[in-house]
């Protein structure tokens, strides 16, 4: 391999490296290929995280904390609790023995919102009641996230991406 072969084409700039160098680090990226290969699903994980299809939305926290689901149980759900300067959502993920995840939530302030639930499937949605309750059954194993939408406004809510 020669140094002019050694340029990556990734934008990285020309360095003048022995030849014996270019040879070691060609191993080590085999090595490293081998022993801890790039997610089949990468790409297709990086663009869900990235698309946010509006500028409106105002962006919540993740505060998350593992509950027991029963008192004696040893089944455990998730509890999970976003935090922005207007609300603060908080869900219980229950995954079903299908492979889904049931979706409880609460909404404070309590109001009747649109909860849109963002899976590599497609959205799933439904309504908050008064009380700021809401539910969905079988949400599809993978990454998710919530977009929580204010009928008097048209600023929305997301979370930040989850693993169900």
């Amino acid at each position: 391999m020669s140094q002019d072969d050694a340029d990556t084409g990734r934008g990285e700039p020309d360095i003048a490296l022995p030849e014996h160098d270019v040879e070691l680090l060609d191993v080590v990226r085999q090595v490293l290929d081998a022993a801890d290969p790039m997610p089949p699903d990468l790409v297709e994980r990086v663009r869900f995280a990235v698309d946010l299809d509006d500028i409106d939305v105002e962006v919540s926290r993740l505060v998350e904390l593992p509950v027991l689901a029963g008192a004696r149980s040893d089944e455990f759900a998730r509890l999970v609790t976003f935090q922005s300067d207007s609300l603060t959502i908080m869900v219980t993920l229950e995954q079903g023995t299908d492979g889904t995840t049931r979706i409880d939530g609460w909404l404070t302030p309590a109001a009747c919102r649109r909860i849109e639930v963002r899976c590599a499937s497609g959205p799933l949605s439904t309504e908050s009641d008064d009380t700021g309750r809401f539910s969905l059954d079988a949400v599809p194993a993978g990454n998710v996230r919530l977009v929580v939408h204010d009928s008097g406004s048209t600023v929305r809510v997301i979370t930040p991406t989850i693993q169900v």
